[in-house]
Formats: structure tokens, C-alpha cells, sequence
């Protein structure tokens, strides 16, 4: 059997399912992590891993609870990944589902050695090639995942992106039954005359301060359908209504809207 560059063998896929039966086995966020961690270096050997949780701020990505395979001891460490602005990151971080891409892909490597976050992080970590797995659930942000390799090693290669773009399925739907419980506590922090309050300001309709309401609790769309017993057209007719209103482009834009203007 020849293995082309996005093909694997029979004892690869066979790999694959174990390693996702291994991380469907996980019971944490961090165990979770560390399996994907220490199983994917097999098929796509790399220096160095590290798995963010993500949320997005003021249209922004933000990196909290890191798991890597190096220890992260202070906030230098923790610099590693989250200081600067990642050239062209954000195209990628604020896609509505999860999607896999290489560093080299937004970034010809030449422009990334000349920008602040290579010179003052990566190559002090002695690290260049970036292969990546931004996990998103219906429009929340889950995770980042990040594998990495030095400078005299090769880029990662079309069948690294096959591979991760078949895991990319199984592990939202792992992070997110990790992390729900999570996003729906941080949704619901926010009291529901709050809301109305915020909502008020920028002219929103009864319907639509519901709505806007529902997406602050983290409800996915079939739960707001259900629950006002309307369709998902009706609903996308609103939130587009809301979003035009309020100025924002996605659910993650609207909750930080109400968050900080709760605050």
C-alpha cells in the first residue's frame, strides 16, 4: 500500500480510534488534554504541544488554562502564547466552527520572523512551525490547540492537516461536554434585568431582548426555538435584527457586549 500525503495506513486509522476512545474516556479538561497531548505525537511527531481554553472579549480571542507538554510555571511562561497580536490569528479564532490551520498558512514564515510575537516568544522558545486546531461549538469558542517544531525541522505537512481535520469532530464534541457546564455558568451570571437594561439602550424589541437574553444563558438555537416556539428562520431573523442593532457580527460579540455593559 502506498501512503500518499493525505492517505494513512490501516494501523493508523486504527490508532486514530483508539486515541479518540482514550480522550471520549477522559473526565476532565485536563486529562482530556494531556491524552491528546502525549497520543498525537505518534502520527505527527512535534517539539512542543499546548492547549489553551478560548473566549472571545471585545472581538478578540482570549487563552486561559493552559495545558502543554513543557512545565508553564510563570507569567513569562504563559506569554508564550498569549502576549501580542498573532498576525491574521483572528480570521481564524473567530470562524462560527472549529477549523485546522498551519502557522506558514496565514503568514509567509519570512514576515513572521520580523513580527514581535516570533522574536519575543517563539523564537525564544526555539520554536517556528505551528500547526493548529481552533475548536468552536455553534459559534462558542472551546480551545486552541497548538502543535509546534523547531526552525531545521519541516513544516507540517498535508497529511498532519488530514490527520487533525479528522479529529477536529470528535474533540469539539468532547470539549464541549467538558466545558458546557462552564459556559453555561458564565451565561448565566448575568441577571435578566440586566439584560433588559442593556437591551433598552440599543432599541431592542421585547422579542429581541429575549432572544438576547437567552444567548447571554449560552442556550444553542434549538433551545431558544423550543423555548419561544419559533423556527430557526424566525430566530436567524432576529439575531441578524439584534446584530445590526447592537453593532456586532456573532452570539460571542453579543454576550461580551452585555457583560461589560452589566458590569
Amino acid at each position: 500500500m502506498i501512503c500518499l500525503s493525505a492517505t494513512l495506513f490501516d494501523y493508523e486509522w486504527q490508532f486514530l480510534l483508539q486515541m479518540v476512545t482514550r480522550i471520549n474516556y477522559s473526565e476532565t479538561y485536563t486529562e482530556a488534554c494531556d491524552t491528546f497531548l502525549q497520543q498525537i505525537r505518534t502520527l505527527i511527531p512535534y517539539q512542543t504541544g499546548i492547549i489553551f481554553q478560548a473566549s472571545r472579549e471585545n472581538g478578540r480571542v482570549k487563552l486561559s488554562s493552559p495545558v502543554s507538554t513543557e512545565a508553564l510555571d510563570d507569567s513569562t511562561d504563559h506569554a508564550f502564547f498569549t502576549e501580542g497580536d498573532y498576525p491574521h490569528w483572528n480570521e481564524f479564532i473567530m470562524a462560527p466552527y472549529s477549523i485546522v490551520f498551519r502557522q506558514s498558512d496565514i503568514i509567509a514564515p519570512s514576515k513572521m520572523e520580523k513580527t514581535r510575537v516570533y522574536r519575543e516568544i517563539w523564537e525564544k522558545r526555539n520554536v517556528y512551525w505551528g500547526l493548529f486546531i481552533s475548536l468552536v461549538y455553534k459559534d462558542y469558542p472551546l480551545a486552541v490547540m497548538g502543535l509546534m517544531r523547531e526552525k531545521r525541522d519541516e513544516d507540517f505537512s498535508a497529511r498532519d492537516i488530514y490527520i487533525m481535520n479528522t479529529l477536529k469532530d470528535p474533540l469539539e464534541r468532547k470539549f464541549y461536554s467538558l466545558l458546557e457546564g462552564k459556559m453555561r455558568r458564565a451565561g448565566s451570571m448575568l441577571h435578566p434585568e440586566q439584560v433588559a437594561r442593556t437591551a433598552s439602550r440599543y432599541g431592542l424589541t421585547k422579542r429581541e431582548t429575549e432572544i438576547a437574553a437567552l444567548v447571554c444563558a449560552s442556550k444553542s438555537s434549538e433551545e431558544m426555538c423550543q423555548q419561544l416556539f419559533i423556527t430557526h428562520a424566525t430566530l436567524s431573523k432576529h439575531l441578524s435584527n439584534i446584530y445590526a442593532k447592537t453593532k456586532v457580527r456573532n452570539r460571542t460579540q453579543l454576550f461580551s457586549l452585555f457583560n461589560e455593559a452589566c458590569l
